[in-house]
């Protein structure tokens, strides 16, 4: 009972009847709470676990985002800030094992045998060498302190989720702003932006489902279907840039193939991205609110 309890008040969703201060501080609790466990468990170096505790990070952002207006501008920064330097210190210790998963998915086994070696050599010395469990312990006290912080939040204790639409909106106009960018240049900096963008409004949409399910729900998979073609597309840029820095690692042929084979997939991915993101954000953001029932 204790543990369906427990599940049920870090559950990434606003309840039906739950009111909107009460349930966003409960959910960023949570998911920080989640992070800590992922990572005080016993196989936290691993990747599977760091990878789950960046995830709760991620949502605990985007929930910040959608609650702004609640939390207040000063708080938000605050707290925003230091979850995503949280994030940081994590993610440098995916970064090898994210490239080596993209090279396998791109060419066979014996292609590139450098390169492969050289990123399963760095993701291997990641986990085995101390650096995860060293940057593990810095970060989880930052992240029970974030999450203890939580508790003295000064959020209303009545207001139904429309007290979000402010929140809500802001993060769709700024998915609309990024698409802009993209299309008018996609960069690997502005297609990263719309990718950040649209994984925002897959976690608002997860947290707002209750208000109108089939609306949200929608919304929800449309947008992390184009942050999964976003995110493979970035992978493959950064596989580039690695492959690019360092000459011993590729024969000329070798780095020409590569290439040959990043520009193919990216440039299909970026089709899809493209048609995906014109789907998500058709709409104007006055109409997409009133969609989800949050007026």
């Amino acid at each position: 009972m204790e543990r369906a309890h427990g599940q049920q008040a870090r559950r990434y969703r606003l309840g039906r009847e739950e009111a909107a201060g009460p349930g966003l501080g409960r959910v960023v609790a949570g998911q920080l709470a989640n992070a800590v466990e992922w990572l005080t468990a016993d196989d936290a170096a691993a990747g599977d676990a760091v990878h789950d505790a960046r995830k709760a990070l991620k949502r605990s952002r985007a929930a910040l985002r959608l609650g702004r207006d609640l939390v207040g501008d000063e708080r938000y920064r605050r707290e925003n800030a230091a979850l995503r330097d949280a994030g940081r210190d994590l993610s440098e210790l995916r970064d090898a094992q994210v490239l080596l998963e993209t090279l396998d998915e791109l060419a066979p086994p014996a292609s590139f045998p450098r390169l492969r070696q050289a990123l399963a050599a760095q993701a291997g010395s990641d986990q085995n060498n101390g650096r995860a469990g060293t940057e593990i312990k810095a970060v989880v006290p930052q992240l029970e302190q974030a999450r203890d912080r939580v508790e003295s939040w000064a959020l209303p204790e009545e207001g139904r989720p429309g007290q979000l639409a402010p929140g809500f909106e802001r993060i769709y106009r700024r998915g609309r702003r990024a698409l802009r960018d993209a299309r008018r240049d996609p960069s690997v900096e502005n297609l990263h932006e719309l990718r950040k963008r649209s994984k925002d409004l897959w976690y608002a949409a997860q947290l707002l489902r209750d208000a109108n399910p089939k609306h949200a729900q929608a919304l929800a998979r449309r947008a992390h279907e184009l942050s999964d073609l976003l995110g493979s597309d970035h992978d493959l840029a950064i596989l580039g840039q690695r492959a690019g820095g360092d000459s011993g690692l590729l024969t000329a042929p070798e780095r020409k193939r590569l290439e040959e084979l990043i520009a193919s997939r990216r440039k299909g991915l970026r089709g899809q991205a493209m048609d995906s993101a014109g789907r998500l954000y058709r709409h104007k953001p006055g109409k997409l609110i009133r969609r989800l029932a949050l007026t």
